[in-house]
């Protein structure tokens, strides 16, 4: 029998007292038990299969041979307090995905490890059909792959997915998705996705999700392929894609993003972190005659990027792809991309109408390239932004519809564009590419230089989870300068934080005295507290993204932290 400490019992009899039924599964147990805490049933299925509406089944730690579905509405799938249990779905293939839920609702999926599915069109999780309030949490997916084989032909009939959400109802769409706080790595797609939503979903939401180390796109939101046969409904739209941070995603037969929207509708990307993928995001559509249409780019950091920081528009329009409209990339930075030297550099624009890019920084590589733009774009607001290249304002390049201008004034008054834009130094806390830090110094010129007329939404936050203006003027880039909850870089004092990302024990190397430190979750409340100056404990934080806030004699200092 097992030996219950007092939190859990806690927990056993708060579950006891909310007249919901909590059944167990530990490796240790019996199919043929009750599913009891101290009776608990060895399979994951079986466990499932007896559920009723509002049941909650808890893993202990362990591994599972399974693959396994949801069979009813209105279940919690999750770990057993702090444990880890892993569903292994080595040399299994009855089913494509280790975890299916199809045509469900009001189903959570909470702190799960998948992985080692490899097979062709091999998936960790697969959402399909309709259903409403899903949600996907604290999971960990890895080893997905298209085939065993690390040499094997890739065509687009070589797929493999992290987690896949299929919208495929007519008339009925997938809603309220949430996707919150999961980490997916290690993956070979083939053509696919490492996390995708594609088809009839209306409503969600990608948060704080950790997606690197992928052979393909690091996260995806589609429209137009077909996957709702009703057109009308076949796009994903009406989502938010925050926080979320996806690094090396590059595809040696493709340009990867790692946000890629491609034929989506009413989506709003804000506050991630994409550095060496393709692209570090992407708003384009691929289907002949379709749009992405009011897509929102904003507050984001982008840098050290295969090809470009962003890129925006129809590729081939319009024999060869759709086009991007009413679409608006704004207060962004872009540092040092395009590392293959491909003439891209921070951006590429294809063809897009009446869209916005404005208030971004654009910090060049040694290269000196600005953007591409390789086809017209219709009406295209392209304004008040921050230009930098450390060789001089001479020396700036940018290609622009087949033209290539050299120096910051002819490619202002050759493209009509950017005539409120200014090029100077930003000014950054710390550039360097291992663990770059983008706040602005106090004599930034980026401070209050971005569109006096910007409409910023009270609630919005920038990048570093700061009021989005302070001052009365937005400033360029993701970051603000200034904070009124006091949060902000004053003086300029180099310290360091090791290891980031961590697990454990983290150190602060600062040549000054260090008097506090503070860890803050990404939508603000205190999370940590510690006064030990050098040495921070940060075992007991849940996995995500944190801001560290360090007081160095008497004035604070700012870094972003990932809690693995």
């Amino acid at each position: 029998m097992k030996i219950i400490n007092i939190s859990v019992l806690i927990l056993i009899l708060a579950e006891v007292c909310s007249g919901q039924s909590n059944y167990y599964v530990s490796t240790s147990g019996v199919n043929s038990n009750s599913g009891s805490f101290d009776a608990p049933w060895r399979d994951i299925q079986f466990g499932l299969n007896q559920l009723q509406a509002n049941d909650t089944l808890s893993i202990d730690g362990g591994i599972y041979s399974e693959k396994i579905s949801i069979p009813i509405n209105n279940v919690y799938l999750k770990n057993y307090f702090a444990a880890n249990p892993v569903i292994d779905a080595s040399v299994i293939n009855s089913q494509n995905a280790i975890l299916y839920i199809g045509n469900r609702s009001n189903v959570t999926i909470d702190g799960l490890e998948f992985r080692n599915n490899i097979q062709n069109d091999a998936r960790g999780i697969l959402v399909d059909g309709s259903g409403s309030n899903i949600t996907i949490k604290n999971c960990k997916i890895h080893a997905i792959h298209f085939s065993a084989d690390v040499n094997a032909t890739i065509n687009e009939n070589t797929n493999a997915q992290g987690i896949i959400v299929y919208g495929t109802n007519n008339t009925m769409p997938i809603s309220n998705l949430k996707i919150q706080n999961n980490s997916l790595y290690n993956c070979r797609l083939g053509f696919s996705e490492g996390i995708a939503i594609n088809g009839n979903v209306d409503g969600f939401e990608l948060a704080d999700n950790k997606v690197y180390n992928l052979s393909n796109i690091g996260i995806a939101l589609i429209g137009h392929e077909g996957t709702c046969a009703n057109e009308a409904n076949d796009q994903a739209r009406n989502g938010i894609v925050k926080s979320n941070i996806a690094y090396n995603c590059i595809s040696p037969y493709a340009t990867s993003g790692g946000i890629y929207v491609d034929g989506g509708k009413n989506i709003t990307i804000e506050k991630n972190t994409s550095y060496h993928n393709g692209f570090g995001i992407e708003v384009g559509c691929e289907n002949i005659g379709k749009s992405a249409v009011e897509i929102i780019v904003k507050n984001n950091i982008m840098y050290d990027n295969q090809i470009a920081g962003f890129a925006l528009g129809g590729f081939d329009f319009p024999n060869g792809s759709g086009k991007v409209t009413n679409s608006i990339v704004r207060n962004n930075t872009c540092y040092y991309n395009d590392f293959s030297n491909s003439g891209n550099g921070e951006f590429y624009f294809s063809y897009s109408e009446n869209c916005l890019v404005e208030n971004n920084i654009f910090y060049i590589s040694d290269q000196n390239i600005l953007g591409y733009a390789d086809l017209s774009q219709l009406y295209l607001n392209f304004n008040y932004n921050t230009i930098y290249c450390q060789d001089g304002i001479d020396q700036l390049i940018t290609t622009w519809n087949g033209i290539e201008y050299n120096g910051f004034s002819n490619f202002t008054s050759g493209t009509n564009t950017n005539s409120n834009s200014i090029f100077a130094n930003p000014q950054f806390y710390d550039v360097n590419l291992v663990n770059p830090t983008f706040t602005l110094l106090e004599n930034s010129p980026c401070i209050d230089s971005g569109n006096p007329s910007t409409i910023i939404d009270q609630t919005e936050n920038d990048y570093y989870s700061h009021s989005r203006v302070e001052g009365g003027i937005v400033d360029a880039g993701a970051a603000e300068f200034g904070s009124s909850t006091g949060i902000y870089n004053s003086d300029y004092i180099n310290y360091s934080i090791y290891p980031n990302p961590a697990s454990g024990l983290v150190k602060i190397i600062s040549s000054k005295l260090i008097m506090s430190c503070k860890i803050f979750s990404t939508i603000g409340p205190l999370e940590f507290q510690n006064f030990n100056r050098n040495t921070i404990d940060v075992s007991n934080l849940k996995p995500g993204i944190y801001l560290m806030v360090v007081e160095i004699e008497n004035s604070s200092y700012t870094k972003r932290f990932v809690k693995n």
